[in-house]
Order: structure tokens, then sequence, then C-alpha cells
């Protein structure tokens, strides 16, 4: 699957002919493809971080209940602020071969921290 920075960049893992188990440091489970525990947030293959965090945007309630709509937030944006989200996903959730494990108020602290920077005034 890669690290999170090779995802960003583009870089492709080797192709695993059986997948390795990778457990939650929550609950202790062990994940495999379309076999996750309930702290699996995201994994690489539904796409990168950025991908990520536009999902998280636009499913939590903090952008819901703000009346804010992701499609707003320009492409430069996103790519001028990449390496920034980078590490806010880092901070919030933890991220291991290819998995993106956390609690579901971690989806509504990341949206709240990005729609902050790019709109400070919220």
């Amino acid at each position: 699957m890669g690290s999170i920075i090779d995802q960003l960049e583009g870089k492709e893992a080797a192709p695993v002919a059986q997948a390795i188990p990778v457990r939650c440091r929550m609950c202790g489970r062990d994940n495999v493809p379309m076999q996750y525990c309930r702290h699996v947030r995201w994994t690489f293959d539904q796409g990168d971080p950025l991908e990520f965090t536009r999902f998280a945007l636009e499913t939590s309630p903090y952008t819901d209940r703000s009346g804010l709509d992701v499609m707003h937030i320009p492409p430069a944006w996103w790519h001028e602020n990449g390496g920034w989200i980078v590490e806010q996903v880092l901070l919030r959730f933890d991220v291991e071969d290819g998995y993106v494990f956390g609690d579901m108020g971690n989806l509504d602290l990341l949206a709240r921290d990005v729609w902050k920077a790019f709109d400070p005034g919220l």
C-alpha cells in the first residue's frame, strides 16, 4: 500500500499476493481488505490524503451545520495547502500500511481545522 506520503506523491507500492493484516491500535482487531474494524475511516485504495480530507468535509456534521460546501474550496487552495493537510491527517489519525484509523469525532475535528484554515472567519 505504501506510506501516506507515497500516496500523495503518486507512488504505487508493489502488488502483494496475500493481504497482510493490519492491527488497529484502538481495538486490536486485524484488518484486511473488505474486513475492517469500526475505527477504519479510509483506505489508500480509496484515494490520497486530499481525497480523504474532502470526504471528511463532505460527511462532517460541522460542514452541514455551518452551511458550508466543499465545492467552494478551489483546487488551487488544496494544492497550495496539501502538505499542511497531510500533517493534519497524521495529527488526528493513526495511519498505517494503507489504513487510516480514528474515531468519528476525528473527522469533525479535521473538518473544523480545514474550514478554519480556508476561511479564518468561520
